[in-house]
Formats: structure tokens, C-alpha cells, sequence
């Protein structure tokens, strides 16, 4: 049976509706491959080795900065967001270049009004570090997708694991096109390393490698999701 197969069959009617089903979801995720195919465990570090000089960046070109992505947020104004990590890649610490389609930078916030994380990629710009400060608005937007608690959950408590995150939307709207065109995001995990891949129709596929330190810091995302995140969602609820 197909990973990506539901096994129990299609939802009742008003139980939950995905909205890609016209979305598939094989060749857009496969297509940046899986960690499991050359994979070798190393035992994870909890913290950063230290630098003995300031770490330098590479430089890319800025052709498009974050206001797609304010515009975004302020749209939603009325949604309670919060953000839990900053994270840099880690290849630019090594002096490694990434690779392509893979994140350079990452934000992971909780929706307390939806009860899910988002993550969001972003590409550097020459102006998007400065010494020691990261400048949001100098970042590069790709794409960003969500992580709903029972997803959470079994990405938290399992060991290994490859599936796709399910959407929860109350209602199928006639008509609504981002209902169609919603990311389908991806978790392969094993004991090291957790690869959070987000497919975009319109904007393409991503992905990013969290290692090390932020592999412990990516599991108490997900871990606060299904725990604390519970409460302040109710509590928003109840407002």
C-alpha cells in the first residue's frame, strides 16, 4: 500500500476536506528525493561547535524581498501567529553551498487560531545579515506550509517515518482556488535528521535538512504543537 494512500477510503461528507485533490501528491515531493536514499546515522549534537571568527555569508543576488510576504500578514492581522525559531542553515557555518531548491533560511511559527505550525523558506539577499542581525525583511520568500497536531504527533513520537501532512479545512468552497493550489508538505525523519520538503504549484518545491541542534529544536516545535499549543488555541477559542 501507497504511503500516500488513504487506507480507510474518502471522508464522510463534513468530516474534512483537503482541498488538493486535484494536487498530486508523488511527483512534486518525490521529485527533490529522500533522505533514507543515502542516508548514514551520526549520533546528534545538542549544541553549536563554537567559531573562533565571525562566520561569513555567501552573497546572492536580491531580486525579490519579503513583501509578498507582509502583505500576507497583514492581510491575516486577525489571526494570532507567533514565531518559535529563527533558523540559518547550517551549511553556511560549514562554508557549504546548498543545494538547489533547498532552504537557506527558515521561520517556524504557531497559528494559535488554527492550532498548526508554519514554516516558512527563505533564500538570503545580500542585505538579509549584518554582523550579527538578521534583517526579515531582507529575506527572499519561497514557499511556507503547515503541520496540523495529529501530523505532529506521529512525527514527535516516531522514530522513522516518511508521510505526507494532511490538511484540515472545515469546508469545501465552490470556486476557491487556494483551496486547490494549498502546498502538500512532506516529513521524512530517522534518528539524526528530519527533511521537511513543501511542494507549491505556483511557486515550486523546497526543502530543508534540520540537523543537529535543530533537529531537537524542529521535535519541540511539533511537540508544542499537540501540548501547550492546545491550550492557547482553546484559549482563543473561548475570547
Amino acid at each position: 500500500m501507497s504511503e500516500d494512500n488513504i487506507p480507510f477510503g474518502t471522508p464522510p461528507v463534513g468530516f474534512m476536506q483537503t482541498g488538493n485533490q486535484q494536487v498530486s501528491l508523488d511527483p512534486p515531493v518525490a521529485a527533490i528525493g529522500s533522505i533514507f536514499e543515502t542516508e548514514t546515522v551520526e549520533s546528534p549534537s545538542l549544541v553549536e561547535k563554537p567559531t573562533t571568527e565571525p562566520q561569513k555569508f555567501p552573497q546572492f543576488d536580491e531580486t525579490e524581498t519579503l513583501s509578498d510576504y507582509k502583505s500576507q500578514i497583514n492581510q491575516t492581522t486577525k489571526y494570532a501567529i507567533f514565531d518559535m525559531f529563527w533558523l540559518i542553515n547550517q551549511k553556511f557555518y560549514k562554508k557549504v553551498q546548498p543545494a538547489q531548491n533547498e532552504a537557506h533560511f527558515v521561520v517556524i511559527s504557531f497559528n494559535m487560531s488554527f492550532g498548526n505550525l508554519r514554516v516558512s523558506y527563505f533564500n538570503l539577499t545580500n542585505n538579509s545579515i549584518q554582523n550579527n542581525i538578521v534583517y526579515l525583511e531582507n529575506l527572499k520568500r519561497t514557499v511556507s506550509g503547515t503541520i496540523y497536531p495529529a501530523t505532529a504527533f506521529n512525527a514527535f513520537a516516531t522514530q522513522r517515518l516518511s508521510t505526507i501532512c494532511l490538511e484540515q479545512l472545515f469546508r469545501q468552497i465552490p470556486g476557491a482556488n487556494w483551496q486547490l493550489e494549498r502546498p502538500v508538505c512532506k516529513i521524512e525523519k530517522n534518528e539524526s535528521k528530519l527533511r521537511f520538503t513543501i511542494a507549491d504549484p505556483k511557486n515550486g518545491t523546497y526543502f530543508y535538512d534540520f540537523e543537529d541542534w535543530q533537529y531537537h529544536a524542529f521535535l519541540k516545535a511539533l511537540e508544542f504543537t499537540f501540548t501547550k499549543g492546545f491550550e492557547l488555541t482553546a484559549s482563543q477559542h473561548l475570547k
